[in-house]
């Protein structure tokens, strides 16, 4: 952060904050809003993103009131990472959380969405479902006045979670007895991560007339496995609008600006590969992201410029005026305002979008853990990274010593990649490129944290305390 630029914004009054509960003027006070996350939702298997199957009626609809994002990209594929990249619209490797179960730098010199929110005299309250997002893993609690984190279900050796049937209600009972505006509320759910169950009632759902996007050569154990995984995309649906239905009830529809989103895909047996973490694949990476706010946006509208979930946040901030307030926001985005495209059909210039992702465990040391010095030191470059520019998406392994390029306007699947030897001009371009932006913004853990000075600043603007 530039202490210089902190330094005048010191000097400025800070801006008024209406009281909790005061009356609210929808055509001068910043709307509520509603964050939902659905874990490991990858895009394609939506009715809305043009699956065969009708699995999404209630996310077809939140599309067809608003606007959705045809080409939405995850900066990493892990949870806990991915969503610390939204909150900041920064790189893993900038806000240091790179693997699940490392928390946010207490002294982080980066600002967070719902930190700024609080700020602005926001109700924060959030309703997570997974082990990588309870608050001593991820250091979001302190940012909200509720945050709910009660798992008893168990998904993996000292995992726990919780189901949408469990997490819906206490929702829903919050939004009911809320009575704070404005509110941000987070609604995180975590079904169609694996293990995958079949939601009897959500399965073999009907066809829809558009064209299969099931990849071909699928085996038996791939099937079975896509129509549980598609069981839980209908489970979860209905959930969500069951919250949806609550949202109306309680009067706040037209003043809540709702955003749906994913941390990341999952790859269901494609590439002979199932899951995600290790690898950059279209399945993995795409996510839906689903923007509602009545009376500001054109219900229906579709865009196809690719963005980033680096995007989400300045997004809200630009869609609830806050970020027009005075003294600004002393915070810097990597990613940019989608607002103007959203509102008003402004042109979204093509840029480059980037993904990456780490070793994991065997790659990384936690500075957490007491026997850090048993694990491998993270190597200099990520286990994969890459770069989507137009049609044409690049992946480089360092340690494999592999780039591989993917026209994906003619090979949607990614089944015959360019494999560009070392010996080629263009894997040295391309490497070269990847290297230097990576090596550009991997910062220290020193420089992570704010400096003393910038501290005192951001205390005396209120965002912190």
């Amino acid at each position: 952060m530039n202490s210089t630029a902190l330094g005048c914004l010191a000097a400025l009054l800070i801006a008024a904050v209406p009281a909790a509960g005061q009356h609210r003027s929808e055509a001068t006070d910043p709307p509520n809003i509603l964050l939902v996350t659905i874990d490991t939702l990858r895009a394609d298997h939506l009715s809305c993103y043009g699956y065969h199957r009708k699995t999404s009626p209630n996310m077809d609809a939140l599309a067809a009131q608003g606007v959705r994002f045809e080409h939405a990209y995850c900066t990493i594929p892990l949870t806990g990472p991915s969503h610390v990249s939204l909150f900041s619209s920064r790189y893993p490797q900038e806000h240091g959380v790179r693997i699940n179960g490392v928390p946010i730098p207490k002294d982080s010199k980066w600002l967070y969405l719902p930190q700024i929110l609080r700020r602005f005299g926001y109700f924060n309250a959030a309703f997570v479902s997974a082990w990588p997002l309870v608050s001593h893993l991820t250091g979001f609690s302190h940012w909200f006045q509720v945050y709910d984190q009660e798992m008893k279900r168990s998904y993996q050796f000292l995992s726990s979670s919780r189901f949408a049937e469990d997490v819906t209600p206490r929702a829903i009972s919050w939004l009911e007895d809320q009575r704070v505006e404005p509110f941000f509320l987070w609604v995180h759910y975590f079904d169609p991560h694996a293990p995958y169950h079949l939601r009897k009632g959500f399965a073999d759902p009907e066809t829809n007339g558009h064209a299969t996007a099931t990849p071909p050569d699928v085996s038996a154990a791939m099937s079975d496995r896509i129509r549980r995984y598609d069981s839980e995309i209908g489970y979860v649906d209905h959930h969500l609008g069951l919250l949806l239905r609550a949202l109306d009830k309680a009067g706040v529809r037209d003043s809540t600006l709702l955003v749906l989103t994913s941390d990341h895909g999952e790859s269901l047996g494609e590439h002979d590969y199932v899951g995600h973490g290790r690898h950059l694949y279209e399945s993995i990476l795409r996510v839906p992201l689903i923007v509602r706010y009545p009376g500001h946006i054109k219900p229906g509208t579709v865009i196809d410029t690719p963005v980033s979930l680096l995007d989400v946040t300045p997004t809200i901030l630009e869609l609830t005026g806050l970020s027009q307030r005075q003294p600004p926001i002393p915070a810097n985005f990597v990613g940019r305002s989608l607002a103007g495209a959203i509102q008003n059909g402004s042109s979204l210039q093509e840029h480059p979008v980037r993904f990456l992702t780490f070793a994991g465990k065997k790659g990384w040391t936690p500075s957490w853990l007491s026997f850090s010095w048993a694990w491998l030191r993270y190597p200099k470059l990520p286990l994969r990274l890459g770069w989507l520019n137009g049609p044409t998406k690049s992946v480089w392994s360092p340690r494999e010593k592999s780039l591989l390029i993917y026209d994906l306007a003619s090979d949607l699947h990614e089944l015959d990649p360019l494999s560009v030897s070392s010996e080629n001009d263009r894997f040295a371009e391309e490497t070269s490129a990847l290297e230097i932006w990576f090596k550009a913004t991997d910062l220290t853990e020193a420089d992570m944290k704010r400096a003393e000075r910038d501290e005192e600043i951001l205390k005396s603007l209120g965002y912190t305390q």
